[in-house]
């Protein structure tokens, strides 16, 4: 700014060394406003340098939405300067520009004729004390932060065993290697390339939009259980396709958990804080996306043992179940049941004789008494009416008895029917046979109860077959 004062002491001088005569006849010839505007802007071009580097504190910060220009003023302890950034410079600025922020401003003087003042066209913008890069991301970690996309409660669980993964990086990049010599240990995975630029202008779209295909068309190729989103280490120009609002948008609407593998240990990127799991480097997000897979056959091998374990245990309880049914006293003397519920039914049906005849000699001492009561007062109409209900009852207990005895037969047949149906009699007539020992008769439950020469007793529905056991460990000729 020096030069710029220096410029107008120059010209104050000038001016009065060339003080035109107030004669008329000297006067000069009088000039428009836009001719002076010009004269001015002229003289400026020509006397300023093209191009000056400012320090100074923002103020009065106006981002023109219809246009896309930024307006603001530049101020230090006593003077200010109004400033002009085009959109097309704007759009180059990795951070946000905000009013009390010292900046180096680099840019040229020009005359703004409508407003009639000169003004300084900014053409870049640097933040004081930090990179722009710096501050871009940390400008962005806050509002990424206050809208809740590092909250850990809106981060999905990785899947426990993906079986198949999307790798989103580029094709020739170090960090596909790296991903691939620890996925390529488990050859059942499936593995599908998205190749994509991580760095350099553009970058940070072509990423996004990758992470949005599929997550929006993952379905279409059979399903995608994991994406794996990294890079090599790099500078940070080199990972800012990573620090990009519009990858960590992608990344916190993706239907599909990722994990993010960006850099070296010490960098953590954007979208590191925004993944549903921020490994340290590509080799660490491809052994997180497996580390349940390296102990597999482990699992499965125990799962084995105890399964066969179980099973062995419960057939033990069944044959033990079966073998105390089969000891049970029904199966060994079926008709022994049948018997029981024969001399049952005898003694109910002695019982309910016994009942009715007790009910009937009961019915006839009432009924003598009756005639005799009858016979003292004459009443022959009410003798002959209580006659007949005697007679009546007697009828009905009678019926009611024959009903019951048919009915308790019915049942009687049947469960014999029932019993000579599992009886072993029944069994044998089916095809089956009983094997045993004929010195003590006992039944031939395994092979193991044979050493060869013990003579055998096949029990079948019509008959006995005697037969001597081979010694199974002797080789046969035939």
């Amino acid at each position: 700014m020096s030069d710029f004062f220096e410029f107008r002491e120059k010209m104050t001088k000038r001016a009065k060394t060339a003080l035109p005569d107030p004669s008329p006849e000297k006067a000069q010839k009088a000039l428009t406003v836009s001719q002076l505007t010009r004269e001015i802007d002229r003289a400026l071009r020509d006397h300023l340098a093209p191009s000056y580097l400012v320090k100074a504190e923002v103020s009065n910060l106006n981002h023109h939405a219809g246009s896309g220009h930024l307006y603001f003023t530049l101020k230090d302890a006593d003077l200010c300067i109004d400033c002009v950034m085009w959109r097309s410079d704007v759009a180059r600025l990795r951070f946000a520009v905000e009013d009390g922020m010292e900046l180096l401003a680099r840019g040229s003087v020009k005359v703004y004729g409508q407003r009639g003042k000169y003004q300084l066209y900014v053409n870049s913008l640097q933040p004081l004390g930090k990179g722009a890069l710096e501050l871009a991301f940390q400008q962005l970690r806050r509002k990424l932060e206050a809208e809740g996309l590092f909250d850990q409660e809106r981060k999905r669980p990785v899947p426990a065993l993906p079986l198949r993964i999307a790798i989103v990086t580029g094709s020739q990049a170090a960090a596909l290697h790296d991903m691939l010599k620890v996925l390529r240990r488990f050859p059942w995975l499936r593995l599908f390339l998205y190749s994509v630029p991580v760095q350099g202008d553009g970058a940070g779209a072509k990423i996004a939009e990758a992470l949005r295909h599929l997550s929006r068309r993952h379905q279409q190729i059979g399903g995608i259980d994991l994406i794996l989103l990294g890079r090599g280490g790099g500078s940070l120009e080199d990972l800012w396709a990573f620090n990009e609002e519009v990858v960590a948008r992608a990344v916190a609407a993706s239907s599909i958990p990722i994990i993010t593998g960006v850099g070296h240990e010490v960098d953590t990127s954007i979208a590191d804080l925004v993944a549903d799991y921020h490994a340290h480097t590509p080799t660490e997000a491809a052994q997180v996306a497996t580390a349940n897979w390296r102990g597999i056959v482990e699992a499965i091998d125990t799962s084995i043992v105890r399964l066969r374990r179980g099973l062995r245990t419960s057939v033990q309880q069944a044959r033990q179940r079966l073998d105390g049914a089969a000891r049970h006293e029904f199966f060994r003397r079926p008709l022994d049941q049948v018997n029981q519920l024969r001399q049952l039914i005898d003694d109910r049906d002695r019982s309910m004789r016994a009942a009715m005849n007790s009910g009937l000699w009961n019915l006839q001492r009432d009924l003598r008494e009756i005639e005799q009561s009858l016979a003292e007062h004459s009443p022959a109409v009410r003798v002959r009416l209580l006659r007949q209900q005697v007679d009546s009852a007697s009828q009905r207990i009678s019926y009611a008895a024959a009903i019951d005895r048919v009915r308790r037969r019915a049942m009687l047949d049947a469960r014999e029917r029932e019993l000579r149906a599992v009886s072993p009699e029944s069994v044998l007539r089916r095809g089956y046979s009983i094997t045993m020992l004929k010195k003590d008769k006992s039944v031939v439950r395994s092979i193991l109860q044979l050493t060869g020469g013990e003579k055998l007793l096949t029990q079948l529905s019509d008959g006995v077959i005697e037969s001597t056991a081979d010694d199974p460990k002797q080789p046969k000729l035939f």
